[in-house]
């Protein structure tokens, strides 16, 4: 193993004699090793979380090896027992150890053992890191929110998620959970936008009816205020219960502006996750573009792919609806394309560019006569109507914006104030 990255073992047993000697073993094979006689000296002493491996005795003064489990997180637990029975180690591996090995152990077998825990650890971990980066992207910005989620998921740590709609702060709060030490219990998410009183209520009372391991209170901005001393009561009754919050407005300024209970707010905001908006990080849209491709191929049972208009179009797009916008419309355009066929920009729905931020003439600057042959005296209006009318069969909404010299944001505007339906694509 190399010396410049030690990987870092705690071991917490209280016999000095096989304590001391372990150390020397792992030692001897380049791991980095901190030792605690017990589980309230491991806990007191050390971050349980920094480690890559945490070797137990089984039994230890005050509690069980057992008993580091759940606040090691992601960190795998090898416990060491004397009782090498068949019961003792189905329950200790029920509890979430990573393996047991029995007392006396051979040196051999040891090592091996922490070698195979570290090594499928570490590829765990990096299968979920690729997963979410698929799915979220690997822009700058998006690898910065993965490495807190690294850090803050293995914690009890409340977390606060703040971003625009459709920029997959649900997911985030589902990945925080799926990485935690209680994955395996309940995620609940309460939607404060639109719950009433009553069904906060109720839903707060499952609190204590079923294992729930993360609370997950999306847009919480929106939270009602006589609804929110219920959610900080809720927060201190449940003290093991991981808190994650989403917003979409900054819940400092509310607060301090009296529109969110402070107490709430500093409870909740210990964990910050600002998710950025899609149009701010536009190297992560061929990437996500692609993930859902992928995905529709497989559901609808042939291929999807991209026209090059397609691709110009969402490459230019400015995503007010952000992932959400982007996932839906291309399922859209999976749902109406023909095997072997790319996903036109037409299918898409792109065919115009509502959301195209660039300066370009509006139709007050399209003069009679210029470019377009518009007779004379026949207003501006009157003569986009009759034009758009006569040529929107055979011409494409491009070829239609520049005969008219504006832009194709300019002329679904104007279609709109005109209540000129566009044309539908066969």
């Amino acid at each position: 193993m190399s010396n410049s990255n030690p990987k870092s073992i705690l071991i917490v047993e209280d016999e000095d004699i096989i304590r001391s000697s372990l150390c020397k073993l792992l030692e001897r094979h380049h791991y980095e090793v901190s030792e605690a006689v017990s589980v309230k000296a491991a806990r007191e002493s050390f971050n349980l979380n920094s480690f890559d491996l945490i070797i137990s005795d089984l039994r230890l003064p005050g509690g069980p090896g057992t008993d580091l489990i759940n606040p090691a997180g992601c960190v795998p637990v090898l416990v060491m027992t004397s009782y090498a029975s068949l019961r003792s180690a189905v329950e200790t591996m029920r509890q979430g150890a990573a393996d047991y090995i029995s007392k006396p152990f051979d040196h051999d077998e040891m090592v091996s053992a922490v070698k195979r825990i570290i090594n499928e650890s570490k590829q765990d971990v990096d299968l979920a890191i690729a997963e979410n980066q698929l799915l979220m992207g690997s822009s700058s910005e998006i690898l910065k929110i993965l490495r807190t989620i690294d850090k803050a998921a293995p914690t009890a740590a409340p977390v606060v998620i703040q971003g625009e709609s459709g920029t997959g702060k649900r997911i985030i709060a589902e990945i925080i959970h799926r990485a935690s030490a209680a994955a395996e219990k309940t995620f609940m998410a309460i939607n404060c936008a639109s719950v009433n009183a009553v069904q906060f209520s109720q839903q707060l009372e499952q609190l204590t009816e079923k294992p729930l391991g993360t609370l997950f209170l999306a847009n919480i901005c929106e939270l009602p205020a006589a609804l929110q001393s219920q959610a900080m009561q809720a927060i201190q009754q449940h003290s093991t219960l991981r808190c994650i919050a989403s917003t979409s407005l900054d819940l400092q300024a509310l607060s301090q502006a009296g529109k969110f209970r402070k107490d709430l707010f500093y409870s909740l905001n210990v964990v910050s996750i600002q998710v950025p908006a899609l149009r701010h990080r536009a190297t992560d849209i061929p990437n996500l573009t692609q993930y859902f491709l992928d995905q529709y191929s497989v559901e609808l049972g042939f291929t999807v792919d991209l026209s090059p208009d397609a691709h110009q179009a969402l490459a230019e797009c400015s995503w007010p609806g952000n992932v959400r916008e982007l996932q839906n419309m291309l399922y859209q355009g999976a749902i109406l394309s023909e095997p072997g066929q790319p996903i036109t920009a037409a299918l898409l729905g792109m065919g115009y560019e509502e959301d195209q931020l660039e300066d370009e003439p509006d139709i007050e600057q399209l003069q009679p006569g210029a470019n377009n042959d518009a007779p004379a005296g026949l207003s501006l209006e009157d003569y986009f109507t009759s034009f758009v009318l006569e040529n929107q069969e055979n011409m494409s909404e491009t070829a239609l914006a520049q005969k008219l010299g504006i832009s194709r944001k300019s002329l679904w505007e104007r279609r709109n104030k005109l209540g000129i339906s566009r044309k539908k694509s066969d």
